[in-house]
């Protein structure tokens, strides 16, 4: 039996914020040509972040996250 990973309804959302975030990040990026730093002054003007370093350490949180599930899954 595995345990339940129980999260605040703060964490869920914080989550799926985060996905968001890689989601767009690389759907934005993979456009041949285009700005990495304006892709990141984007993404913080759409979702109220206010440092680019944040972007940053959201992108490698979701992007560990997505592997260490692909681990686990096969």
């Amino acid at each position: 039996m595995t345990a339940a990973i129980l999260k605040t309804e703060c964490a869920e959302a914080r989550e799926a914020r985060d996905l968001a975030i890689y989601n767009d990040w690389c759907a934005m990026t993979a456009i041949e040509g285009q700005s990495k730093t304006r892709v990141t002054e984007y993404l913080m003007q759409k979702y109220g972040i206010h440092s680019q370093g944040t972007i940053y350490v959201i992108r490698q949180r979701v992007a560990k996250r997505l592997a260490d599930q692909n681990k686990k899954e096969g």
